[in-house]
């Protein structure tokens, strides 16, 4: 009896075994479902070069203005915050400087393309930060942090 009862605990034992086996190899060969290509994005995402950042003017008069730029790369909870002290050139335009001192930040990171989440128009759209291309990046903040409808309502 006893030998009969080794012969059924070793056959268990080859059957939890391969069925261990074909389990990994099923694992290995599975398509990923939506779910998982959709976090593989993500993850993919959070890993790309660059940083991250959100511009806000504190303070703006005639002459002076300040505005803060919080960065961060891969997630926010690494994020600095850095705060600007920006003057009017010779020109008199505090909001041209303010633009101004934001691309020499945004160029840090980024000579060419970035993305940018323009809350004026709702969405996210590519600029450039190439040196040909400055007046239209300049065109855009101002007009993004200093027309009307680029204004956003305070809580």
């Amino acid at each position: 009896m006893s030998y009969i009862k080794e012969k059924r605990q070793r056959a268990q034992e080859l059957e939890d075994s391969a069925a261990f086996d074909n389990a990994a190899a099923s694992a290995n060969t599975h398509e990923p479902s939506a779910e998982e290509q959709r976090d593989a994005v993500i993850k993919r995402n959070l890993q790309q070069q660059g940083t991250n950042g959100i511009f806000e003017v504190r303070h703006k008069s005639f002459r002076t203005a300040q505005f803060s730029f919080r960065g961060w790369k891969h997630d926010y909870s690494n994020s600095r915050l850095e705060l600007i002290d920006v003057e009017a050139g010779a020109d008199n335009n505090i909001d041209l400087a303010i633009v101004k001192k934001m691309i020499e930040i945004i160029r840090r990171e980024y000579q060419g393309n970035f993305s940018w989440e323009s809350r004026r128009l709702g969405r996210v759209i590519v600029l450039s930060a190439r040196m040909e291309d400055n007046a239209g990046l300049e065109d855009f903040l101002i007009r993004e942090f200093f027309t009307a409808e680029g204004r956003y309502p305070h809580p």
